[in-house]
């Protein structure tokens, strides 16, 4: 269970690969309204652990996410934190919420994201193939 709250922390609102650009900081007087627009991070990421695991975690432009290891499946809210960190809450009414931070992006497009507790794992947008893209036209 530990693992899936480590997880559920994580997504790319700190940096993201060139081809998916993070939007620009939001002031202040905007971040309710960014609090609730989650489009442009909607997408599925690879998280790897320390430890050689991996999960994935897909965030909806609703807010909500999904995170699957293994066979095992948790699903929550995402906000935006005081502070600028990503804040996670499970659904399942029992796990404290969690807020992460993440790095500048490497230059092959992942980055670390790092929990208030100082767990640290490697985060990947899962960029999505184009249907047809491999094709001749």
């Amino acid at each position: 269970m530990k693992r899936l709250i480590a997880i559920a922390g994580v997504i790319a609102l700190g940096a993201c690969s060139e081809s998916a650009p993070a939007p620009e900081p939001v002031e202040e007087a905007e971040a309710e309204e960014a609090a609730t627009d989650w489009s442009a991070w909607a997408g599925s990421y690879d998280i790897a652990y320390e430890d050689g695991s991996a999960s994935v975690l897909t965030v909806r432009d609703t807010g909500t996410y999904e995170v699957v290891i293994g066979e095992d499946t948790l699903t929550g809210t995402v906000e935006m934190g005081e502070g600028g960190e990503i804040c996670y809450t499970n659904d399942d009414g029992e796990t404290p919420t969690q807020c992460w931070t993440n790095s500048e992006a490497a230059e092959d497009g992942s980055w670390t994201s790092t929990s208030e507790t100082g767990e640290t794992v490697t985060v990947t947008r899962i960029v999505p193939e184009v249907p047809g893209a491999d094709e001749e036209a």
